[in-house]
């Protein structure tokens, strides 16, 4: 085989400043060098904050439980029963459709202009300022709330994915190609510890209302947590901007305007699209990609909305879940790295793809065990108080019935007219819930007596009520809808199986499968993004990198958006457990293309590219 030279990018990185690193370094390379590199990573310690508080735990829960709370847990729109799950899989994928249009056109010019990094920071002010914007959302009633929150974080999508995807583009300028394991690995290695390191601290005050917050996981608390998340990404951002060089571009353009550069970077679209056809190895690989990468962007995704709305799990869970995958993903990021220098990134991605279709065959049978005699777990808990002879009202995650039922919203109509009497002072007027709308937290024997012989002849609704103590000890009530009742869809017969047979016989409720989850993917998130995204450096030719990070950059965000929307059409059509079983199956066929992927064929054709166009000599 032919020895090749690269013809090494010389840089000049000034200044001391932020020259920090917890790692990653490589041997050889100079001071500045390694100090372009570790700023590179610290762009991803930057982002995930949003990626994770945000994008994983916060954004799907708020949106899902405001949705839910305007709507009384769903809304009937084009025969479909679209539910707070399946209307922020709906949002997410819309917030990708501008990014998969734009990667590739910004991508092409970036490569002729040395914009590179303006087009990043563009897209991190993007990011930053609606990030910031979401915390005016919980001050507002469920109804602007929800609607804020979904424009916000659409907004906040746009700017992390899309400047992620021409940030990506400097990996194979930072390192040679022998090193793309490791950079890859590291970089997601301090993406996750970032965004671990802010999510604990959004945990303690969300938990405790520290830093003289009035209310824990109150309105204070959520803005402290999104307005923070927006000054994480910009601060840690800001060692990328000064010390990692724009990288030198052979070729470079002038244009005489903006329409000019953008019709270019339409012609030149048109040419990737023909040109990547030459490189069978790196198609097969994109098909594959844009398959598995549809369901892992879509499972992170909608993981906490699936929480809120199938599971009724605390928000402080989806953070529990998110800490523990992480932790375990930081050290599992460097460890993919390094089976991956020894076996390969094709092997070690297969692998993670295979653990993440054990993850969604479980997620699929997640089942809450039946209440019971319970009291704890029930919505609606009426306990009696031997002192004053009244039953007093407690609910589930302590949220009070204005934090679970709807006000004006179909899905809790029958609910309301049945029940709410006996929960809400006043006349109920108006169709968002206000500080005039007092809760009754006691009610009599009588009262309560009348309240449980509601409960036995109404049940179409989806809330639970149990009594404790006094004459009516025992008594409960479970409405059809309710999450323990799992009938109607297609595949309930699993989630009643495992819960029948697993979850039961062992005491494994919710809490518990949620937490077996967390530890199962965070073994693999980070070598499967890490490994996927070095693969793909491989496979690319070095003169073209932007214009085929910005085309990969589109396959990922075209995957972003067909696959929340197949989640969303499948949800709303049939269940969420259906939903999650059509992305298994896409990630099957994802891993199907695998044996078609010829690693060392692709590398020995990017490199024949790059001779021919100058960047690598032979010798």
């Amino acid at each position: 085989m032919a020895e090749y030279t690269k013809r090494l990018l010389v840089v000049d990185v000034s200044g001391n400043s932020m020259a920090f690193s917890l790692g990653g370094k490589i041997d050889g390379m100079s001071e500045d060098e390694n100090r372009a590199l570790t700023s590179w990573y610290w762009y991803d310690w930057a982002n995930q904050a949003f990626a994770l508080t945000v994008g994983t735990v916060l954004g799907g829960q708020l949106i899902t439980r405001y949705f839910n709370l305007a709507t009384g847990g769903s809304s009937e729109i084009a025969g479909f029963n679209v539910t707070g799950t399946s209307f922020y899989a709906a949002v997410l994928g819309l917030s990708m459709v501008f990014v998969a249009i734009s990667s590739p056109i910004l991508g092409a010019i970036a490569d002729r202009i040395r914009i590179k990094k303006k087009i990043v920071w563009i897209y991190t002010l993007v990011g930053v300022v609606f990030t910031a914007f979401m915390g005016v959302a919980p001050h507002l009633d469920e109804d602007s709330a929800y609607r804020l929150l979904a424009f916000c974080f659409l907004m906040g999508q746009i700017g992390m994915a899309g400047g992620n995807t021409i940030y990506y583009a400097f990996m194979p300028y930072l390192a040679e190609e022998n090193q793309m394991e490791k950079v890859s690995s590291w970089g997601f290695a301090y993406g996750f510890a970032g965004g671990t390191a802010i999510l604990i601290l959004h945990l303690i005050v969300l938990a405790t209302g520290a830093f003289g917050m009035t209310e824990a996981y109150g309105p204070w608390t959520l803005t402290f947590a999104f307005v923070t998340t927006s000054l994480w990404w910009l601060g840690f951002g800001l060692p990328f901007f000064r010390n990692t060089p724009e990288p030198e571009i052979a070729n470079e353009r002038s244009y005489g305007s903006i329409m000019e550069a953008v019709s270019d970077g339409f012609r030149e679209v048109r040419n990737t699209f023909r040109e990547v056809k030459k490189y069978r190895i790196l198609v097969i690989y994109l098909l594959s990609y844009l398959l598995f990468y549809d369901v892992l962007h879509t499972v992170g995704g909608v993981a906490s909305s699936f929480a809120e709305n199938d599971l009724r799990l605390p928000v402080m869970m989806n953070f529990a879940l998110i800490l523990l995958a992480n932790i375990i993903a930081i050290p599992m990021s460097v460890v993919g790295g390094m089976l991956a220098a020894r076996y390969g990134a094709k092997s070690v991605l297969g692998g993670s793809i295979g653990v993440y279709m054990v993850v969604l065959i479980i997620a699929t049978g997640f089942a809450p065990l039946d209440l019971e005699d319970d009291h704890d777990r029930f919505d609606f808990r009426y306990d009696y108080d031997e002192e004053s002879g009244e039953y007093v009202l407690s609910t589930l995650h302590d949220r009070g019935v204005k934090g679970w039922v709807s006000k004006s919203g179909p899905g809790d109509e029958e609910f309301r007219n049945a029940f709410l009497d006996y929960m809400i002072e006043g006349d109920l007027d108006g169709d968002v819930w206000t500080d005039s709308d007092m809760e009754r937290t006691r009610i009599s024997v009588d009262e309560a007596t009348l309240l449980a012989s509601e409960m036995d002849g109404m049940k179409d609704h989806r809330w639970s009520f149990s009594f404790k103590g006094g004459d009516l000890d025992g008594e409960s009530s479970v409405g059809y809808s309710h999450i323990t009742v799992i009938e109607g869809g297609p595949i309930d017969w699993w989630p009643n199986f495992l819960r029948d047979n697993v979850w039961s016989p062992l005491n494994i409720g919710v809490t518990l499968q949620w937490l077996i989850l967390g530890t199962l993917v965070g073994f693999v998130q980070g070598s499967a993004g890490a490994q996927a995204r070095s693969l793909f450096a491989y496979l690319v030719p070095k003169s073209r990198t932007t214009e085929f990070f910005g085309f990969f950059g589109f396959m990922g965000k075209a995957a972003a958006v067909i696959g929340p929307f197949i989640f969303a059409f499948f949800s709303a059509a049939y269940d969420t457990r259906f939903g999650i079983l059509v992305l298994l199956m896409i990630l099957v066929l994802g891993l199907l293309l695998f044996p078609l992927i010829d690693v060392e064929e692709g590398k020995r054709v990017a490199r024949q590219a790059d001779i021919d166009a100058g960047v690598y000599s032979e010798e």
